[in-house]
């Protein structure tokens, strides 16, 4: 309740006044005055002091609601906007919080970090430019936090976007509400889909019995999380009613969910958070206005077995919980069972919330938790770990280069050996939060995003993919059989990550080799496709086919990686046209057709052209660096060819800049005539086509 005092005098008998009355009545007018302003200043005092309490107590529904009535009465004031800002993206309000990022940065005193998390907002409203603007003005005013990859995120977003993986998704209205539901995973035993809610569904009140409290959760002003299911077995009485999954794993008082089957669906992890009265950390403190600390609830893992009735059994607290210092939820199993995955932030982190593993000992027990290292976590968050049919870790993630705030990421490999994980792309990633990645099958599955255009905050999608019923074939399909080697010792490698592009339609998909370094997919017949392969420790490699050379039913493909810690390739040269070959760090390959005129450094339309597709490649791949250099031809002396040549590269590098591409990326040096391609060298006779050519551009990579 708000601790202000609503003025409630009246001024009665107003008619039929005296002298002494008027003078009287015009004191009392300047008394109620000073008196209401005085209570107007405490009333808005109080406001702001509810609205504080609740935002430390991470109960931003309700502080939101109290700033907002506290911005009314001042809206220059800079903890209150602050605070609006970051309740409403705490809340994924995403576009209400950018509104008052943008009001916040105009006022003077703005900390750094709020350019920052204005970005973040921008970026997540899919405003891919102006966020980039704003990253770089933060970086200006700090350099705590690198966003080079959340700029090369911006760039990628609009090139995934226009060059969209071969998905189909579908809201599943039918599950969806206008809060938030997420963590679908499906049952084949049951016939059902099992997800998470938190709009309280009791859809067919009769039939069960409601063992959780109808509380309001703070954070989202909704109610608590919960279990539930929707069947379309025939002997269930719920069939195609949605209702509360089970009493057992259900009774928890606050969230509950999501959960995770074993392979045989006979045993069952789920997350809860904390419900006990004792050991909850106070780690939320507002030194700045000296608010004090606040308890939080943390999270923990749950199993339950079923018996031979198929009922679940008591549930029993997952051997590592530890809610006085840390969370553990949203448990990922190995299809073997051996490998169990989960989220935290335990101490001897990476991030924010890392995904962590235990390994099940020959007793029985979980081995003690290990992290899943630095090529999976970042210094932001990951979370929501699932163990793909295929074997593979999906996972969700804010620190690697992404489109929005989590964004959906592969990687193959177990324990903290694991591949360069690969954005999913678009349509699965939007600019808003995507994750949990479930298959149901070899085709179709489940995701969660609070992307634009859904029903509630978090929504339930469906996915199929290209190679199920839509991509049907009238002739025998060609195969793909790409092969992967150490190019030293010949050996197969493993679980290298492979993405094939059929350069015809754009259409991309992306595997892990096996065992013996191999992958297979079908393929199109007399079709380019570029095939770029991956491995932590090698140098990657792109290496251009045409199926119109394949002889037979299978094509067959081998591409060498070379070991990093062995001797670097030498450097090679390269034409633009030529650049899906193989390429390492150090290479350096020719831009052809990029002229420019005799003495001058403005880029020519034909030479524009060509540098937009030096923009794709970049975009392409988001963490690539180049240097880009420019050569003139002998004409003119030394000292000025090298500045002219300066020039030139300088005047390309901002055509780049111009078409999304972060300066930091990018590179300039002008060599003037020390590099010349022909024998045109001071005082030798040539033709002007002899000396156009060596007025050129060329691109190394420093970083791939």
């Amino acid at each position: 309740m708000n601790k202000g005092i609503l003025i409630a005098s009246r001024f009665k008998n107003r008619n039929n006044w005296s002298l002494s009355s008027i003078v009287i009545y015009q004191l009392s007018i300047i008394l109620f005055l000073l008196i209401a302003i005085g209570s107007f200043a405490q009333d808005t005092k109080g406001v702001l002091n509810d609205a504080n309490q609740a935002y430390i107590r991470y109960q931003y529904a309700i502080a939101a609601k109290l700033y907002e009535k506290a911005y009314q009465r001042n809206n220059n004031d800079q903890l209150t906007l602050s605070r609006l800002a970051s309740c409403y993206k705490e809340m994924n309000d995403y576009e209400t919080s950018e509104k008052y990022y943008n009001k916040l940065i105009t006022l003077p005193g703005t900390e750094a970090k709020e350019w920052l998390y204005f970005g973040d907002m921008l970026k997540s409203n899919g405003k891919y430019e102006a966020a980039k603007e704003i990253y770089r003005q933060y970086q200006q005013r700090d350099s705590a936090t690198d966003v080079t990859d959340k700029i090369a995120g911006c760039d990628s977003a609009l090139y995934w976007i226009s060059h969209p993986n071969d998905y189909r998704i579908e809201n599943m209205a039918y599950l969806n509400t206008t809060k938030s539901d997420w963590g679908a995973v499906y049952n084949p035993v049951t016939n059902s889909v099992v997800f998470v809610s938190d709009s309280l569904r009791n859809t067919k009140k009769n039939f069960f019995q409601k063992t959780f409290k109808d509380a309001l959760y703070g954070w989202t002003d909704n109610y608590f999380q919960k279990i539930y299911s929707i069947s379309n077995a025939p002997n269930d009485p719920f069939t195609n009613q949605i209702h509360e999954y089970d009493p057992v794993i259900n009774s928890y008082d606050y969230h509950s969910g999501p959960v995770v089957f074993s392979s045989n669906f006979d045993s069952i992890y789920f997350t809860v958070t904390y419900t006990g009265s004792e050991n909850i950390t106070k780690d939320k403190a507002d030194s700045k206005n000296k608010e004090g600390k606040y308890a939080t609830r943390r999270l923990e893992l749950y199993l339950s077995t079923q018996n031979k009735a198929g009922q679940w059994n008591k549930p029993v607290p997952f051997t590592y919980n530890n809610p006085a210092a840390y969370s553990v939820g949203h448990a990922a199993l190995s299809t073997d069972g051996r490998m169990l995955y989960f989220t935290s932030d335990m101490p001897k982190g990476i991030g924010g919330t890392d995904i962590w593993y235990c390994e099940r000992l020959i007793t029985g027990n979980w081995g003690l938790p290990k992290n899943c290292g630095t090529t999976i976590n970042t210094k932001e968050d990951e979370a929501f770990p699932v163990i793909g049919i295929d074997g593979n870790l999906y996972f969700a993630s804010k620190g690697h280069v992404g489109m929005g705030g989590y964004d959906l990421f592969v990687a193959a490999g177990e324990k903290n050996k694991w591949t360069k994980p690969v954005n999913m792309g678009f349509p699965l990633n939007s600019s808003g939060d995507d994750f949990y990645y479930v298959a149901k099958d070899d085709t179709s599955g489940f995701f969660a995003s609070n992307r634009k255009g859904g029903m509630g905050n978090d929504d339930i999608y469906q996915f199929i993919t290209a190679s199920s019923s839509f991509n049907l074939r009238t002739s025998r399909p060609l195969v793909l059989e790409t092969t992967v080697i150490d190019n030293a010792t010949k050996e197969p490698i493993e679980a290298a990550a492979l993405s094939t592009l059929n350069i015809n339609n754009d259409h991309k998909w992306d595997q892990v080799t096996n065992t013996i370094g191999k992958t297979w997919h079908e393929a199109e017949n007399a079709t380019p496709y570029a095939i770029t392969a991956t491995k932590k420790g090698y140098y990657s490699s792109i290496i251009a086919i045409d199926t119109k050379n394949a002889n037979a039913d299978t094509m067959r493909v081998i591409i060498p990686l070379d070991n990093q810690s062995g001797v670097k390739p030498k450097p090679r040269v390269y034409r633009l046209a030529d650049a899906l070959t193989t390429l390492h760090e150090g290479d350096r390959f020719r831009i052809n057709n990029i002229h420019y005129d005799f003495d001058k450094d403005n880029i020519r339309p034909d030479a524009a052209l060509i540098l937009d597709t030096l923009v794709d490649i970049l975009k392409q791949y988001p963490t690539m660096v180049i240097e880009l250099s420019s050569h003139t031809d002998s004409r003119g002396t030394d000292e000025y060819n090298i500045n002219l040549a300066d020039r030139r590269a300088k005047s390309a590098v901002a055509y780049l800049v111009r078409h999304g591409i972060d300066r930091k990326r990018l590179i300039a040096k002008g060599y003037g005539e020390t590099m010349l391609l022909n024998g045109c060298s001071d005082g030798v006779p040539c033709t002007e086509a002899e000396h156009q050519a060596n007025r050129r551009t060329e691109v190394q990579i420093l970083r791939f």
